[in-house]
């Protein structure tokens, strides 16, 4: 039987699908390239954003017409299937399965049970040993960059935000274990990986998170190390110190604002104010000069006023982010933040949110134009040259190049090399081989 896995949503849902796909391998089944030639389909959700759940359910109803066709198990895992629960069964009957986030080593029971007893089945339960998978099982992505997950779950309450539901409380890897899996990823022949959780920088496995980075980064054949996501309120100075001094830590920070206004981030239960989120980026010192740094805005959120929003447009001046992610704000079921009274506009949300994007589109810009002439080094992330005999390739800074070599040059995947950027647009470098 062939399984085929869609993911949606942040590098731990795509992490999450790398060990569901261990797990099917384990199993027997074989990886199908579509849909279409697939025995079981695994949707593997998010839930953050009202626009990425209806993608779920607009495929889901392909699915359906599919199944009236041929034998075919659906399942759904993800932030959406530990949020709806069983309620998704009854938006779409087809369903063999659903599987929760904390639950993801269920999997083969659930696809068994499916099978053998044609009826939905259903595991949403939290098991305390699920973020302690094994990792030797994971199926990985061919990708130049390995995802390492060292915390699930976060302990914040940001009442906007479902992840404390959908993700549960903080469990954190014992570093050892993180640290064994580090090394047989490098002897496996990568030379970067990312540290992945809801809030990495409150890990606290048997040490601290900047601990753990430079604990890492001892281990030899190890270039680079990243990390997603970080909270604010866990940005000290001991982890600024040791990322502005340890080489092996790719020069890139991203660490969410969210907005500009402190009555904004008082409604969205963020406990900072615009003046302690700029002391803790101040942390990096004269080190923050060579660091790209990206954050999210929220725009839109209840009650947010014109003042409010021109506080985060202040912010993006003042910090000039390289890149940042920006959202209207998405009610989400469950979260403080849905009784708020919101009585903004569409309308005067997507015209905040275009003026916000539009600058940062030309502040992205002026970034990569400065980096004109230089000479970097850049990890090559594809297999050969794109149709315009082009390169991929990604700095320490996590820009992207487009990378122009001789005819017929082949180069090394995942391997560094030095590249002298000689074009620059909002969205990717160009560059030739030094």
């Amino acid at each position: 039987m062939k399984f085929f896995i869609e993911t949606w949503g942040c590098q731990m849902n795509d992490h999450d699908s790398e060990k569901l796909s261990g797990m099917l391998d384990k199993q027997g089944f074989a990886p199908a390239a579509s849909q279409e030639e697939a025995d079981l389909v695994i949707l593997n959700t998010c839930s953050i954003r009202e626009k990425a759940v209806h993608k779920v359910y607009s495929v889901l109803g392909r699915l359906r017409e599919e199944k009236l066709q041929r034998p075919l198990i659906v399942g759904v895992a993800g932030c959406l299937a530990q949020q709806e629960k069983d309620a998704l069964f009854k938006r779409a009957p087809h369903i063999d399965f659903v599987l929760g986030t904390m639950a993801i080593q269920q999997l083969p029971r659930l696809v068994e049970e499916a099978r053998a007893r044609h009826k939905r089945v259903i595991d949403t339960q939290q098991y305390p040993d699920n973020h302690l998978f094994p990792p030797e099982v994971t199926q990985r992505r061919d990708t130049a960059k390995a995802l390492v997950t060292i915390i699930e779950g976060c302990n914040h309450a940001c009442t906007y935000c479902v992840v404390p539901t959908t993700r549960g409380p903080e469990r954190h890897r014992p570093y050892e274990d993180v640290l064994a899996e580090v090394r047989q990823l490098v002897k496996d022949g990568y030379r970067e990986v990312e540290f992945l959780g809801q809030n990495v920088n409150s890990y606290q496995g048997g040490c601290n998170f900047a601990e753990l980075l430079d604990r890492a980064s001892e281990i030899d054949g190890l270039e680079w190390i990243r990390f997603t996501t970080s909270h604010p309120m866990n940005f000290t100075r001991e982890l600024a110190q040791t990322l502005v001094s340890n080489p092996k830590i790719a020069p890139f920070l991203h660490l969410p604002i969210q907005s500009g206004s402190d009555a904004v981030l008082r409604r969205m239960g963020r406990h900072y104010t615009v003046d302690q989120y700029l002391e803790r980026l101040g942390y990096l010192g004269e080190g923050r000069s060579r660091f790209s740094l990206s954050t999210d805005f929220i725009v839109g959120f209840p009650g947010e006023t014109d003042e409010d929003f021109e506080g985060t447009l202040r912010v993006l001046e003042t910090v000039k982010y390289d890149t940042s992610f920006s959202f209207v704000y998405s009610p989400r079921p469950g979260t403080p933040a849905l009784k708020m009274k919101d009585d903004l506009s569409p309308e005067i949300k997507s015209e905040r949110l275009s003026r916000l994007q539009a600058r940062q589109t030309e502040l992205t810009l002026t970034s990569n134009r400065a980096l004109v002439g230089q000479t970097l080094e850049a990890r090559i992330e594809s297999h050969g040259p794109t149709g315009q005999g082009l390169w991929l390739a990604r700095t320490a800074q996590w820009r992207n190049v487009h990378l122009k070599t001789g005819e017929g040059r082949q180069l090394p995947f995942g391997e560094t090399v030095r590249v002298k950027i000689t074009e620059a647009g909002p969205h990717f470098l160009r560059a030739e081989l030094d």
